[in-house]
């Protein structure tokens, strides 16, 4: 009956609006994320790969937006995030045919950024992690926003965006540190 197909229709408009809050959760935090892919990412699960700040894969990783093969449309933010990581002309590809690509395929249209060997996988993101935990974390979320606003806003607001945060940068106790520690050939703690 009609009145059951529209409340199953609300429940579905419903949960996915609850299950839209992950990539936005991801988008606005203002650490940085790094996703490590280690198998297959299919689905949703490319699109919180990519809608993390850094994506690496496994050499033994495949990517699929297979979607389309279960008569789906892309979700998870895959339709803001792929044109913008890969182009449009690619993004309609993976959506429209829901092929599985590999690590190296992925690498090479700009999914990922880094690609190791299965067995480096850990250590390496491990190594990015903690090179990102002992950075300035005021001007990396400060980076990180301003990145993310770039790809929609003019060069004028980039640049006024720009003086604002570093005008922060500036007055924070980690720009002084980091500076002197430039001088001394040392690193600032």
């Amino acid at each position: 009956d009609l009145a059951g197909e529209m409340e199953a229709d609300r429940h579905q408009l419903s949960r996915m609006h609850y299950i839209n809050k992950l990539p936005l959760a991801l988008y606005e935090c203002p650490k940085p994320t790094i996703a490590k892919v280690n198998g297959i990412a299919a689905g949703a699960g490319v699109n919180l790969a990519i809608g993390c700040d850094l994506v690496v894969a496994s050499d033994r990783a495949r990517f699929s937006e297979i979607f389309v093969k279960r008569a789906l449309t892309v979700d998870l933010g895959g339709t803001w995030l792929l044109p913008r990581q890969i182009g449009i002309h690619r993004a309609k590809e993976l959506a429209l045919f829901g092929d599985i690509i590999s690590a190296a395929e992925a690498d090479r249209i700009g999914l990922v950024n880094r690609v190791v060997p299965h067995d480096e996988l850990d250590a390496f993101v491990d190594d990015w992690a903690n090179r990102l935990a002992d950075g300035p974390p005021l001007a990396m979320q400060m980076s990180k926003q301003l990145l993310n606003a770039g790809l929609t806003s003019s060069l004028r607001e980039a640049l006024n965006a720009e003086a604002m945060a570093q005008s922060v940068n500036f007055a924070s106790e980690d720009t002084p540190a980091a500076v002197t520690a430039f001088f001394r050939k040392t690193t600032a703690k």
